[in-house]
């Protein structure tokens, strides 16, 4: 499997780059709990230009066509700026509306968000009914299985958002969601955990973006920080640790790139490839974050400072992961896979 990427990746990653770097600085990010919904969906509008929420969605429909791989390049991205928008989860359920909604209300959601017209927050309901909301301020969206070849969605009321653990993307917890549509949706078997799978590589990609940012900034800043003449960054105690990290996050992100290859290719081994690769981001994501701060020293914990940002990206991301599988999950389900010879 060739996991170099492709001349046509590296456009995409460029473009990506270049144009979060313009219009989404850590200016924007910093001020998300207080950016107007109506910014927000400008962005939204610039962003469907590009044709990223359609990533997935099929050709047919529409979409890109296009695979994980992709998708992947496109979520590091967001991470990595830091991205006030809930794209990872708008791309992923994309296909699945798609998927399922020829005509009627599903259909109308695919192709709004598509359009740029609008895009949804990311719902988590609770067994008590209540619900976690990313990207707060604007409709929600809520998936739930109902049985092995039915999904429930559910369009809620927009929910005020504010500053949680993440300050760069409005969140909301909502007591009793108010379901303003529903649908009964259709779908084959294997689409609910397919489904799981993309979600959970595009959350470690963003993941990984993040903390690959809050690396950078360290090891910028260990050049430049002078203390008895020389820069911090000669010292083998700063380097070593920038340097494990280093090594760590390219870990994670080339199981990441197997796994999402893996998924495009329809391999055997794609269910078990995914998941090595929150159990990886997770831990090198949440060490280099950390790290990033011990390196920019008091200045770390300052507003001022992009580090902690970072962090609590990348701390958000690793609850979210390890909410839809713990660690210990991860390798269990690891060790029974193994053990099964697939």
């Amino acid at each position: 499997m060739d996991l170099h990427p492709t001349e046509d990746q590296r456009m995409l990653q460029d473009a990506a780059q270049r144009y979060l770097a313009e219009r989404h600085p850590p200016a924007v990010a910093r001020a998300a709990a207080v950016r107007p919904v109506q910014a927000r969906l400008e962005q939204w509008r610039e962003i469907a230009a590009q044709g990223w929420p359609a990533l997935l969605a099929p050709a047919s429909q529409e979409g890109l066509g296009l695979g994980m791989r992709e998708a992947w390049i496109v979520a590091e991205a967001a991470g990595r700026h830091l991205l006030s928008l809930p794209l990872v989860s708008n791309m992923t359920v994309l296909p699945t509306l798609c998927a399922a909604g020829a005509a009627g209300p599903v259909a109308q959601w695919a192709a709004a968000m598509m359009a740029g017209e609008g895009y949804f927050a990311d719902a988590t309901l609770r067994p008590d009914g209540s619900a976690f909301v990313e990207g707060a301020g604007v409709r929600a969206l809520a998936l739930r299985r109902t049985g092995a070849s039915s999904l429930r969605a559910e369009l809620h009321a927009p929910a005020a958002g504010g500053a949680g653990l993440d300050p760069t993307m409005p969140v909301a917890q909502v007591r009793s969601p108010e379901v303003l549509e529903s649908a009964e949706l259709a779908v084959e078997p294997e689409t609910w955990a397919q489904l799981r799978t993309r979600l959970l590589l595009l959350r470690s990609a963003e993941l990984l973006g993040a903390a690959s940012a809050a690396l950078d900034a360290a090891a910028a800043h260990a050049r430049e920080r002078r203390q008895f003449d020389r820069a911090i960054g000669a010292n083998q105690a700063v380097k070593h640790r920038l340097a494990d990290d280093w090594m760590a996050l390219d870990d994670a992100r080339l199981a990441g790139v197997a796994a999402a290859a893996a998924h495009d290719a329809g391999a055997e081994s794609a269910a078990r490839d995914s998941l090595f690769a929150p159990l990886l981001a997770v831990e090198a994501g949440r060490r280099a974050a950390q790290n990033a701060i011990q390196v920019h020293g008091a200045l770390g914990v300052t507003w001022e400072c992009d580090a902690h940002l970072y962090l609590k990206r990348v701390l958000r991301l690793a609850a979210c992961l390890q909410a839809e599988a713990s660690i210990p999950d991860l390798l269990e389900r690891i060790w029974e896979s193994g053990a099964d010879g697939s």
